[in-house]
This record gives structure tokens, C-alpha cells and sequence, in this order.
């Protein structure tokens, strides 16, 4: 087989490259199957373009074509989601509900100044695209198992694309990767924005474009490309997938799920620990984070897992824990937090360490003067404070050391509260949080989201679904 292969010429969802002709690419460790080229010039209207395919037995693939706009994030999971045997337009919609059109960080949203249709517009570098971090949850509120995955930018990382080809044929067909590219020349700072919330700097990158990568039996040296833009499969060698996925060496990672919730759920935090996974903060989480604690949001608010769905009635959310808190999404709407210090108050007067008429809910008393003044040197206000973690539902408790730690804590080891001390701990409940003060270590937030995520793991392993 004739190994003179063109790069195809990604471009940033749609990119108009102005006098640019193909560049051969370098000879690949892995072999290629097709050869291809596509060039845009000015104005194009993206025609069906030629390949000269050599001995492809693919299977019939499902390609969305994208004109000449800047949907290539939700075109590129309408592919992937058509070709795992879920409904492609109504994953293009979706997605579009999940991650919204807004001027913001485009780790939490599409980027777009062109309105609430701007997506469908020709592409320029103030209409251009979605982050990998903005996907956090979108797969996993449309049913599936999802992975996000990554290693440092900058470097083509042969090691990461092939980790990422093991993990697509363990289940062909039924997964495929939604991944982020860049080829030539892009500037990694084209525009510097600031987060209102936090007075972050955020750098907003271009040209770069999103496709779909599948694995298929039939193509062992390879990965198969579906790109709305060139609008027929391909496929690719790793090394020169390391290449083009170098700038933001990240990736999404989607399956099937052929069971139930339980199967769901346990998949889901199987994953922590394997090669490249990792869990980002993004998408709507990500700017509900950013609008509870402003620049103090990664203290507060980082991820400890990646998201996984449960019940509410006939209805699935999407969670996510940090330490502190347990995100929730229902559906498209806003992220709030579980009321947490609410469910752990409960749990303990089901188990008689506290007694009903302890929880008095709205009747509650307000903060301790001490919690206050730590409160306020925190959080800036004690309304501030009660706006994330919410009001107080008890007043002033004693709990035993033994109590923090076997009823709290459940065995988990927290550095402010170890070793065990004697003198126990004044405590007050709040709706999201628990606030603990001893002597020797002052005012401080228990981890009551590490602690049900402690839980969720435990429930699992013997069996059990999750719900709550």
C-alpha cells in the first residue's frame, strides 16, 4: 500500500484557512489505512469532500455533517452517540440544552458572543467552541457511563493515545471518544477574559476542533475518525493522534451502559485511579462553584470523583463530591448543593445519637458567636456563608470524640480532629454543612461530602444502588 498520506487540515469547529495548501505528515509507528486531503479556502460552503480509501472494511458509520458553523462540540457527541446505538439528534439538542450558549469561561459553556443561536453561525474566534472540563456530567445526564481522561499538554503523548485506544476496543461499538485537536499553528491565548466571580484570567485558545474516535475490529493499528467537517469515516495511526491532540491532551471518554443504576455507579468510581483519569471541575458545576465561593471555590468545591447519576423519584440527577459538598444536577437546570448537614443530622437521630427536638430546623438559633467570627473571616459574611452552606438546624451540640469519629467521620481520619482528644467537640448543624469547634483546633467545616462519598463507596461494594 502507497504510504503517501495527507494531513487533513483540522480547524477550529470552522476554521477558514486563507491560501493554505496540504502538508504530508510525517511517517507514523502506527500504519494508516486512508489517504485524504481537505483544504478550505475563503468563503467555502464544505461540499462533500473526496477520499481515497484502500482496503477500509468498516461498518456502516453514522456521520453528521456540520456546515459552515461552529457546532463541531455537539456534533461530535450527535456522532458518537448515533454509533453506539443511542438517537443522534436527540443527542445534539440535548447537548445543547446541558451546555449552554454564553460569553463565559469555555470550561463551563459553549463560547459564543453571537446570541442564543450563535453556534449555528460561521465560525470566528469569538464563536468557537467547548472545553473538555464542559462536558463534566453532559454524558452522564444522557445515560451513560462517561471517563474523562488526560496528561499534560503540549507534548504528543504516545503513551496517552494508546491508553486511550486500549480502553475503546475493550468495548467497540458500544464507546467512543469525544476529543479535542489542534494542527499547524494556534494561539494558545487568542483572547484573555475575566471570571467575574473569581477574578480569574482565562485564556480562551484557537484554531481547534472536536470529532469522535471509535474503535473497530477490522482496524487494530488505528482508531476510526468520524468528523462532521470531511463527512466519512476514517482512520488514523496513534502517533499521529498523538500529534494533533497534543495541545489540550484531553478527552472524554463514553459507553454504553447495558445495566442498571448499581452497575452504573460502580463503574463510575471503578475508574478513579486508572491510567490518565482524571475528574475535572466544569460546565455548570463549575460556575456554580465559582458564584458560592468566588476565588476560594478550589478550596471548597474541588471534585474528589467523577460524576455519577442517581434517583430522585421516577427522576436522575447527576452528582458530583468534593470534600465538603455534593453538587446536583437535574437535567438542564442550575447545580445546587445537597443539604448534607441536613441528611447527616437525620441519620443520627435515627441511630439515637441525637434527638428529634435537636433538629429544629427553621426554629434554630443563630451562630455561636465564635463560628461567627470565623465565619465572617472566611466566608466575608455569616449571610454569605448561610447563601452556600445554608441556615442552622440545631443549636449548639457536645458530641464525644468517639461520637466524631465513629458517627461523623465513620472511620474516615480528618488531620484537624486527630488524634481523638477527650474533650469532644461543640457542634452546630447547618442545612449543607457541619460546623465543629474545639480548643485546640478552633472553628472548622467538617468534610461531610468526602464522608457520604466514604458511604456511597461502602453501599456499593456490598451491592447496593444509591440513592439520596
Amino acid at each position: 500500500m502507497k504510504r503517501s498520506m495527507l494531513l487533513v487540515l483540522w480547524v477550529s469547529c470552522v476554521f477558514v484557512l486563507l491560501g493554505m495548501t496540504p502538508m504530508p505528515s510525517q511517517n507514523n509507528e502506527i500504519n494508516s489505512s486512508v489517504k485524504f486531503a481537505v483544504v478550505y479556502g475563503p468563503n467555502a460552503t464544505f461540499e462533500p469532500l473526496t477520499s481515497v480509501q484502500e482496503g477500509l472494511a468498516l461498518r456502516d458509520y453514522v456521520v453528521r455533517r456540520q456546515l459552515n458553523d461552529s457546532n463541531c462540540d455537539y456534533i461530535a457527541a450527535s456522532n458518537g452517540i448515533a454509533n453506539i446505538g443511542g438517537d443522534g439528534e436527540a443527542a445534539f439538542w440535548l447537548t445543547r440544552q446541558l451546555v449552554p450558549q454564553d460569553d463565559r469561561d469555555f470550561r463551563e459553556v459553549y463560547h459564543t458572543k453571537l446570541g442564543p443561536n450563535g453556534s449555528d453561525q460561521p465560525f470566528t474566534p469569538d464563536n468557537l467552541g467547548t472545553a473538555p472540563e464542559a462536558f463534566v456530567g453532559v454524558y452522564e445526564a444522557m445515560g451513560y457511563n462517561v471517563v474523562s481522561m488526560s496528561a499534560p499538554p503540549g507534548s504528543a503523548r504516545l503513551d496517552f493515545v494508546q491508553a486511550l485506544r486500549d480502553r475503546l476496543f475493550t468495548a467497540p461499538g458500544a464507546s467512543f471518544a469525544h476529543i479535542w485537536i489542534v494542527t499547524g499553528d494556534y494561539n494558545p491565548q487568542a483572547r484573555i477574559f475575566t471570571v467575574a466571580e473569581t477574578g480569574e484570567q482565562v485564556s480562551l485558545p484557537y484554531p481547534y476542533h472536536e470529532v469522535t474516535l471509535m474503535a473497530d475490529p477490522t482496524q487494530p493499528e488505528g482508531l476510526v475518525v468520524l468528523d462532521g467537517l470531511v463527512g466519512y469515516p476514517y482512520v488514523i495511526g496513534l502517533a499521529e493522534l498523538a500529534g494533533l491532540m497534543q495541545p489540550f491532551n484531553r478527552v472524554v471518554v463514553v459507553q454504553r451502559n447495558d445495566g442498571g443504576l448499581a452497575e452504573h455507579q460502580r463503574f463510575q468510581v471503578s475508574q478513579m485511579g486508572q491510567p490518565f483519569v482524571d475528574h475535572p471541575l466544569g460546565a455548570g458545576f463549575l460556575r456554580a462553584a465559582r458564584a458560592f465561593w468566588g476565588p476560594d471555590y478550589r478550596t471548597w468545591g474541588t471534585p474528589i470523583g467523577l460524576p455519577l447519576r442517581m434517583n430522585v423519584g421516577s427522576t436522575n440527577k447527576v452528582v458530583l463530591f468534593s470534600d465538603y459538598v455534593q453538587y446536583e444536577r437535574v437535567h438542564a437546570g442550575s447545580v445546587t448543593l445537597a443539604p448534607l448537614g441536613q441528611h447527616k443530622a437525620l441519620e443520627l437521630v435515627g441511630s439515637g445519637v441525637l434527638s428529634q427536638t435537636e433538629v429544629m430546623g427553621e426554629d434554630a438559633p443563630p451562630l455561636p458567636e465564635g463560628m461567627r467570627f470565623w465565619v465572617e473571616a472566611h466566608f466575608g459574611s455569616v449571610e454569605q456563608f448561610h447563601h452556600v452552606f445554608g441556615r442552622p438546624i440545631t443549636g449548639e451540640l457536645w458530641l464525644s470524640a468517639e461520637t466524631m469519629e465513629q458517627a461523623i467521620l465513620r472511620g474516615w481520619s480528618f488531620a484537624p480532629l486527630q488524634p481523638a482528644v477527650d474533650e469532644g467537640y461543640v457542634v452546630v448543624f447547618t442545612e449543607a454543612a457541619l460546623l465543629g469547634w474545639h480548643p485546640n483546633h478552633g472553628t472548622f467545616v467538617v468534610p461531610l461530602g468526602r464522608v457520604f462519598y466514604q458511604q456511597l463507596l461502602e453501599q456499593l461494594a456490598s451491592g447496593e444502588h444509591v440513592n439520596w
